[in-house]
């Protein structure tokens, strides 16, 4: 029986029948160059297991039809993998119910998901938004304006601009204020000046937090940092590092934030990275990605009471930020991460999955720097002599989608639910793809 997408006809030709070529001839023209997908592969949907993807793939022959191993899950965003049965039935039951409604009238799963959000982060109240970059972008507005009313050694609220320290290597998103977050050059390419107030140290360094705090004395607002470093290359910081930082900012005055856009949600092994260090909980913290399941973007705001209620009504707002399907389905998410203990078996699959790999890496000692991570979010380093796309590259001509980072990291991050011959196929995709650099 046809669907509905089969029936789709574009450019005189079922959507289905289009060739990779098609594809990469309309993406290169039409669409703008902001990524460097791998040209000889497509996705056509989830494989015969969750962490599995079903692809055409050009072969000297033709294009063939194969499956192959998630290692991204969308940069952490999809935890259960694809076709998750408790995920579809529900998106689907849900959207047959309604469209969307603007927050100027209530709806009757908001409030639950709040009550569930508030058990789960542990934070009081919260900002609900679409994209990372949109709770990131609302977060550096709610420490300027704190900093306008409170900061200060006196607590009587900074007098000229509040100052944000972010950590160099860091990846808060694409809106200007997260891109002023960063010191990514391409990405502040022709768009300087960029917010004032930001100043950028390196991560996992105290000591230069501290001379920023002497430098600017009573003019810091926030230290805005991920806790683990993914985009950099999964950057694990010493043991001791966040907990330090914390300890700074709060006798300094100062907002402690996080961004727990990756690494939230089960990542890690814990249900947030920064419970992984003994830390008292953040004052802001950021959410997204797989608190939708990856089905669709969801993101938040989390905070203490007393800077949330720092928001009024016309100052910020968003109109898909707490929709009805986006509340539902972040409702299912948590209930379906608490229900299957996806915390516990991303800490549990994490140690597999990184032993596996550092007995790979003891293979090639010329070429792996350094096996990182925690939990399921996973980096390889490559000594800077070697090409990490060719990596990358080597990993899909062996049934892995993964991909570099910064030229010279792997990042491994497949869904946490991921069994252990998914995680032996990405260890031997690893060692074949090493063989040849």
């Amino acid at each position: 029986m046809a669907t509905i997408i089969d029936d789709f006809v574009v450019n005189g030709k079922a959507i289905k029948d289009w060739t990779i070529k098609d594809h990469n001839e309309v993406l290169d023209t039409l669409g703008a160059h902001i990524y460097k997908p791998f040209h000889g592969v497509l996705v056509l949907g989830g494989g015969s297991k969750p962490y599995l993807l079903k692809v055409r793939k050009e072969t000297k022959n033709g294009e063939v039809e194969i499956e192959m191993v998630d290692g991204l899950a969308c940069y952490s965003a999809v935890p259960f993998g694809h076709r998750d049965p408790v995920i579809v039935e529900g998106v689907t039951q849900f959207v047959a119910q309604m469209a969307t409604i603007p927050r100027s009238i209530s709806h009757s799963f908001l409030g639950p998901w709040l009550v569930k959000l508030k058990e789960f982060t542990q934070m009081d109240m919260f900002l609900p938004k679409s994209g990372g970059t949109e709770a990131n972008e609302a977060a550096i507005k709610l420490i300027k304006k704190w900093g306008k009313n409170f900061g200060g050694k006196d607590g009587k609220g900074i007098k000229g601009i509040p100052v944000i320290i972010s950590a160099k290597n860091a990846f808060h998103g694409r809106g200007l204020g997260s891109t002023a977050l960063m010191d990514d050059p391409i990405s502040r390419k022709d768009l300087e000046p960029l917010m004032a107030g930001v100043e950028h140290v390196p991560f996992n360094d105290i000591r230069a937090l501290e001379e920023k705090f002497k430098e600017h004395d009573g003019n810091i607002a926030g230290v805005f940092l991920e806790p683990i470093q993914a985009e950099a290359g999964i950057i694990v910081p010493d043991d001791n590092y966040l907990r330090d930082v914390q300890k700074l900012a709060k006798k300094n005055n100062a907002l402690f934030v996080l961004d727990e856009i990756q690494t939230g949600f089960g990542r890690t092994g814990a249900n947030f990275a920064w419970q992984l260090y003994g830390l008292e909980r953040p004052d802001l913290m950021t959410t997204g990605k797989a608190m939708s399941s990856g089905v669709l973007p969801i993101s938040c705001l989390c905070g203490k009471k007393e800077l949330m209620e720092l928001f009024e009504p016309h100052g910020e707002g968003s109109t898909f930020g707490g929709y009805p399907l986006a509340s539902f389905v972040g409702l299912l998410t948590i209930r379906e991460l608490e229900k299957r203990n996806i915390t516990r078996l991303a800490a549990e699959n994490g140690e597999y999955l990184q032993n596996k790999l550092r007995e790979v890496a003891k293979k090639y000692p010329t070429k792996v720097r350094e096996v990182r991570g925690k939990g399921m979010l996973i980096g390889v380093e490559i000594f800077p002599e070697y090409d990490g796309h060719k990596l990358s590259t080597g990993m899909l001509d062996n049934g892995v989608y993964a991909k570099e980072t910064h030229d010279t990291n792997l990042r491994i991050a497949p869904p946490i639910v991921i069994d252990h011959e998914g995680m032996d196929k990405i260890a031997s995709a690893l060692d074949a793809s090493l063989a040849v650099l």
